[in-house]
């Protein structure tokens, strides 16, 4: 029976014999040790990055953004109508028609400012109609405050209703 070829080197230590073995050389060790450090790295920056976008999403915090804008504005910008809305008060209202002591408010709940917000405000008829439509302008509302007006009496309608028209912001881009 022929016994099996075993190719490479055999390493046969003789009992008698006190020398240490061959260890492996250092560049094996190189080869190794090499992809592993890229290995770390690479899942070190997959990390960071994570952390990154995390923190960026939280809500109320402006993130620094260098050659682009921030995704914060972008969603203030797509839902302004949230942030960005009007109230009155409890006017009085005469017998016959009419409205005195009305005061528009414009909230600003986000966390730049403001730089012209216009309200359109109409007089509505005991008939439902339109009596008459105004504008009125709100100019540099700062962030999370309210700027209040108060508007001029009419005598004519029985309720009135509001909307804002347009609103302009340099910090966000709109207008």
């Amino acid at each position: 029976m022929k016994k099996p070829a075993i190719r490479g080197k055999a390493i046969v230590h003789d009992i008698t014999d006190t020398t240490e073995p061959e260890k492996p050389t250092s560049s094996l060790r190189w080869i190794i040790l090499i992809p592993f450090v890229i290995v770390l790295g690479i899942l070190a920056a997959v990390v960071r990055q994570d952390e990154t976008v995390a923190n960026d999403n939280k809500p109320g915090k402006q993130a620094a953004v260098t050659g682009g804008e921030s995704a914060e504005k972008k969603e203030i910008r797509k839902n302004i109508k949230m942030y960005v809305y009007a109230g009155s008060n409890e006017y009085d209202r005469r017998g016959l028609g009419g409205i005195s002591n009305l005061e528009i408010s414009v909230n600003n709940a986000s966390d730049y400012p403001i730089d012209k917000v216009r309200v359109k405000i109409m007089y509505i008829k005991a008939n439902g109609g339109v009596h008459e439509v105004k504008y009125e302008d709100f100019h540099a509302i700062k962030p999370n405050s309210k700027a209040t007006h108060k508007i001029p009496d009419t005598k004519r309608g029985t309720s009135v209703k509001y909307e804002i028209a347009t609103i302009k912001s340099k910090a966000l881009g709109l207008g």
